[in-house]
């Protein structure tokens, strides 16, 4: 896998057709180059963060020294270009194949400020009567921002086995300070209790920040899974900070124990104790970093930070369900700044 350090402008160049004597007097089209973009490319930057333009043509030779750059109709200087304005941009290169100006379409990308993802956490299971409670407060907040990243750590019961049982779960609970159930984590050390107000993570959503996380992920078709996470902030990184990477399965049907059955305020109201085949969403799979988190190493403002994970996907894995969440967390284990990306997607800094 390619690291998206950069706009990647792949060229098609079109091969000039040679000409005879009695056709020399008509006019010859130059030709034209596209614009690909790779799925690895960062399509968005933070404020005065380099980006690096880059011009591969049909032979696979970097023509970008050659180059003339041009970002919203203005030449630049070299293939390098930051802003610190945020808002959209455009690009485009000209160079010379054979005696020919080459101008390649245009492209898109955005310069921005990072918007927060609070991570909400609840401890849960099949078994916890009094656990979908926590369900219903998250998709209440769900209806009002899309600036949250959900965990949910099940834990099996007395009963029958919970099929999102995570297995180091007491080793969080033991760490995070979890008693009983439910409990519900706002930003990885903060408790959200009943009633579960929503304004209590809403006001913390969608604010601006200065961490920027971007996932990309493919999967072989021998379920080998390959995770890139890249940071970056506008700041330099605090001793103590750490990535966190998780994998999340959904989709998962299981009937639930519910305690609401007989409340009539309760969105689970009469659908019964136990309630059958309850989707069961976001719970917790696996841990690709240290529970906790893995050091991140010094880096300067701007400069990027990059961690390649590799796993087997178990054969009783969904991958079509899979979802993969990093967050950076600090010496305390409070969430800074989160992301989430479906397994095969490439999920740029937001």
């Amino acid at each position: 896998m390619k690291n998206n350090h950069y706009v990647l402008l792949i060229v098609t160049v079109f091969t000039l057709l040679s000409c005879s004597k009695t056709e020399e007097n008509i006019p010859l089209q130059p030709p034209t180059a596209d614009i690909v973009v790779d799925d690895l490319v960062r399509k968005s930057s933070l404020r005065n963060q380099e980006i690096l333009f880059k011009i591969i043509n049909e032979v696979g030779m970097d023509v970008s020294s050659q180059a003339t750059f041009f970002v919203n109709d203005t030449e630049i200087q070299s293939n390098t270009f930051s802003s610190e304005t945020i808002g959209e941009f455009e690009v485009y290169g000209m160079y010379q194949e054979n005696g020919v100006v080459v101008t390649t379409n245009t492209e898109t990308f955005n310069v921005i400020i990072p918007k927060r993802k609070v991570v909400i956490e609840d401890y849960t299971g099949t078994w916890c009567g009094y656990c979908p409670i926590v369900t219903a407060a998250i998709e209440d907040v769900h209806d009002l921002t899309s600036d949250i990243t959900i965990i949910t750590i099940h834990k099996t019961g007395s009963g029958e086995p919970d099929l999102l049982h995570f297995p180091q779960v007491d080793e969080l609970r033991d760490a995070f300070g979890v008693f009983g159930y439910p409990t519900a984590k706002i930003n990885r050390t903060i408790n959200w209790s009943n009633p579960y107000s929503t304004e209590e993570i809403t006001s913390l959503s969608g604010v601006d920040t200065n961490i920027g996380i971007a996932i990309n992920s493919e999967l072989s078709t021998t379920n080998d899974l390959v995770i890139e996470v890249e940071l970056v902030n506008e700041q330099s990184f605090m001793a103590g900070d750490k990535l966190v990477v998780y994998l999340l399965e959904s989709g998962i049907l299981q009937d639930q124990i519910n305690y609401y059955n007989e409340d009539p305020t309760s969105p689970y109201y009469q659908l019964g104790n136990p309630i059958p085949d309850f989707e069961q969403n976001h719970g917790l799979r696996n841990s690709l970093t240290n529970l906790t988190g893995d050091a991140i190493s010094s880096t300067t403002a701007l400069e990027t930070y990059n961690r390649t994970f590799s796993f087997s996907v178990p054969e009783n894995y969904n991958t079509a369900n899979l979802t993969i969440v990093a967050m950076v967390v600090n010496s305390d284990n409070s969430a800074l700044n989160s992301q989430f990306a479906e397994v095969g997607e490439n999920k740029s800094y937001e």
